[in-house]
């Protein structure tokens, strides 16, 4: 399996103000690249704001599906927020621990993002929903092996270690799964970020 690149991106820290509210978020990537380098924490001068809840070796790369944008032509343009956004596959395609080469650089799914408030203060809270409501939350994935990448290249699937998708994982921080092989498989796989299982954990005791 492998799918085109729509774009690749990177974004700088911006400052916002709502409802007499002052915050910094680098969501927009809008610094268009037609190639990057990547290391183990992501492209090469791409920030994050809050590194409490973003970057990271396991959130080094975000990536998002061109599907959404197509569906919401009059939606800002950069409402996922991603470094790439690829073309055809989308939340439902993706597998957490999926292993993907992408030129030079090798990549492993290891969660969707969680969306939170921001998204409604920067864009709307129409988009915000959107996301909320499809699980379009892209995913984030850490660096296997370091190299450059360029907008020509292909995502291809190397290896696929689960039939856990994303949108599966997005929806069970809401509907908890009533399968305990699938609730075990998730606190136990080593590829799925630390930062959703305790997430996850949050959303199992509140049932």
């Amino acid at each position: 399996m492998e799918v085109d690149l729509k774009s690749i991106a990177i974004g700088k820290i911006k400052n916002y103000s709502i409802k007499n509210k002052d915050f910094e978020s680098a969501y927009k990537k809008d610094i268009f690249l037609n190639s990057a380098k990547v290391d183990k924490d992501g492209f090469i001068d791409d920030f994050q704001a809050d590194k409490r809840y973003h970057g990271g070796e396991d959130k080094a790369i975000h990536i998002g599906s061109n599907t959404h944008l197509t569906k919401n032509p009059d939606f800002d343009k950069l409402f996922i927020g991603c470094n790439i956004i690829v073309e055809k596959l989308d939340e439902k395609d993706i597998c957490v621990g999926d292993i993907y080469k992408i030129g030079e650089i090798k990549i492993q799914v290891t969660q969707p993002r969680h969306p939170c408030w921001k998204i409604s203060a920067i864009f709307t809270k129409d988009i915000n929903k959107y996301i909320v409501k499809n699980h379009a939350t892209g995913w984030y994935a850490k660096v296997l092996k370091e190299g450059t990448m360029n907008i020509t290249d292909k995502m291809v699937l190397e290896k696929r270690v689960s039939n856990l998708t994303i949108y599966n994982l997005s929806n069970f921080l809401k509907n908890r799964p009533n399968d305990k092989r699938i609730i075990n498989e998730i606190l136990e796989s080593e590829f799925i970020a630390q930062s959703y299982k305790q997430d996850f954990l949050k959303a199992l005791d509140k049932k």
